[in-house]
């Protein structure tokens, strides 16, 4: 599956795709991210960052590399607005949280694994193989 055809599908389900981030963007998020020795962005992640800088479908939301304002509602927060309160929690170490929706969190580690969390203890229950499977599964059960 490629980015444009991945984006689709979720448009498709009625997604709510916010524009592209910066390449600066990108950067200093990734850059913060190595500075607290969480995870940096996998390719796949950068790519999708190209097209859409975050993605909301009901409650399920991949968070983007800045702060998305909403009209008057809560703004979808950026991945180091989620990631700073992680930081110390053990079972998030080396790992950064890219999604979530009201029953996991979703994140990925330093080699480019995606993985399903557990809401509450934040254990793994699922590894991925495929990135844009699991970006799939973190929105569209936000949606149900």
């Amino acid at each position: 599956m490629t980015t444009t055809e991945f984006l689709s599908s979720l448009k498709s389900r009625g997604a709510i795709i916010y524009p592209p981030a910066t390449k600066r963007d990108i950067e200093l998020s990734n850059n913060a991210l190595q500075s607290r020795r969480c995870a940096m962005f996998p390719a796949v992640l950068i790519e999708l960052y190209r097209f859409a800088s975050a993605i909301n479908i009901g409650n399920g939301y991949i968070f983007s590399p800045i702060e998305i304002p909403r009209d008057a509602r809560f703004p979808i927060p950026s991945i180091m607005d989620i990631n700073m309160p992680l930081g110390n929690i053990p079972a998030l170490r080396g790992k950064t949280v890219f999604g979530r929706n009201d029953l996991f969190w979703f994140a990925f580690d330093a080699f480019g694994t995606f993985y399903m969390l557990d809401n509450l203890n934040l254990r793994i229950l699922r590894k991925y193989d495929d990135p844009y499977r699991a970006m799939y599964d973190c929105l569209i059960a936000g949606k149900f």
